[in-house]
């Protein structure tokens, strides 16, 4: 179910390597459709999403990148509601996936290109050149 999302941005969980945010860090992994970030709200804060998704498991020097959502719009991506894999009940809440449309995944399909690859190369070098961690 496609959710409504302020103007404002969403936020993604990335390995900062020198206080930059790499292409890589907005790639979807083979079988995935979405690309998985989170609401911005008061509460929780970044650094409580952060933590929370270091508890699930990701490694590495943690930040938050945002993204402007007009640039999900321009993208036509659509911010769909899903369950977070994190411990935090309060930061599962806010979990969203940023995926394209249903009909671009049927097109997709019937030209036997996976999603996976077809986001990473035209979807990620955008967001990427988009994001902007937060202070």
């Amino acid at each position: 179910m496609e959710v409504p999302v302020s103007d404002e941005e969403l936020l993604r969980v990335v390995v900062a390597r020198r206080g930059k945010v790499r292409p890589t860090e907005f790639r979807l992994r083979e079988g995935e459709v979405g690309l998985s970030l989170f609401r911005k709200a008061a509460t929780p804060d970044a650094d409580t999403i952060i933590e929370a998704v270091r508890a699930a498991g990701k490694q590495g020097e943690l930040a938050v990148a945002e993204i402007p959502m007009r640039v999900i719009r321009e993208l036509r991506l659509q911010v769909v509601a899903t369950g977070g894999g994190t411990p935090d009940p309060a930061v599962n809440a806010l979990h969203v996936e940023a995926r394209p449309p249903l009909w671009r995944r049927l097109l997709l399909r019937v030209r036997g290109k996976p999603i996976h690859d077809w986001f990473n190369e035209h979807v990620t070098p955008k967001l990427a050149e988009a994001a902007r961690l937060a202070q």
